[in-house]
């Protein structure tokens, strides 16, 4: 068994990666650039801080509920003279707004496990309980809106499986299907089922990695509900 984390990430959330213009999107899900720097805030590492240690830690996500892709919609220098707009590549100002469109996460919520070296998963922790930064869900103002540290354990993986969750149960059926997402095979021999862009590199730049993408029918029941409900759920089953 490999010690580890479990994470909980629910609220407005804002995964970005390599992009630019006026129109931001949010991947559908935590991104590995997003979580590591979560966890080097909660250590207090300074912006430029080298994280390559942080690449020794392998992340599964459960998505709980994927949630829905809320539009904020704002400008950026309108309503001044030109000399106080916002600035064009060839020294002058643009004269008029520019328009953003940001593509957010509502109502979404993930578990994840993190496992990696002993030394360095009980460092993490450490600052998880008491993080110099505050930690946020992609971007500073996406707080997020249960406790992020649920535990730590000697068996993240089998231990994510069994965590209540953060949904309302069905009505009518027994089991309900729940996505994990793996950054490794979950079974021999099994071809990857997407790439994604978002494994840190210094100098804000990033690389590809693969993902492995299953889908589990696990028990109706061990749906808790939102809010107070799964709070209280996930602390009755923590406590032996």
């Amino acid at each position: 068994m490999t010690p580890g984390l479990l994470l909980h990430l629910s609220g407005l959330q804002f995964w970005g990666g390599p992009q630019g213009g006026t129109t931001r999107t949010s991947h559908p899900h935590p991104t590995r650039s997003g979580i590591t720097g979560l966890l080097a805030a909660a250590q207090g590492r300074p912006r430029g801080s080298d994280l390559t240690d942080l690449d020794q830690l392998t992340h599964t996500i459960r998505i709980d509920r994927p949630g829905q892709r809320l539009l904020d919609f704002h400008t950026v220098g309108g309503g001044q003279p030109k000399h106080h707009t916002v600035p064009t590549a060839s020294g002058g100002h643009r004269g008029n707004a520019l328009v953003y469109r940001d593509w957010y996460l509502h109502d979404a919520a993930f578990t994840v496990a993190v496992t990696g070296p002993a030394l360095l998963i009980e460092d993490l922790t450490t600052a998880l309980r008491d993080p110099v930064y505050p930690p946020h869900l992609g971007r500073r103002a996406c707080r997020p809106d249960t406790p992020v540290l649920i535990t730590a354990t000697d068996d993240p993986d089998t231990a994510l499986e069994h965590l209540p969750l953060h949904r309302n149960a069905p009505r009518t059926t027994e089991s309900v299907p729940v996505t994990f997402l793996h950054e490794h095979p979950p079974a021999p021999n099994t071809p990857h089922t997407r790439t994604i862009d978002d494994a840190p590199r210094p100098g804000r730049t990033w690389t590809t990695r693969r993902i492995w993408e299953t889908t589990r029918d696990l028990p109706a029941t061990r749906c808790a509900g939102l809010g107070t409900a799964y709070l209280t759920a996930l602390t009755t089953h923590r406590t032996p």
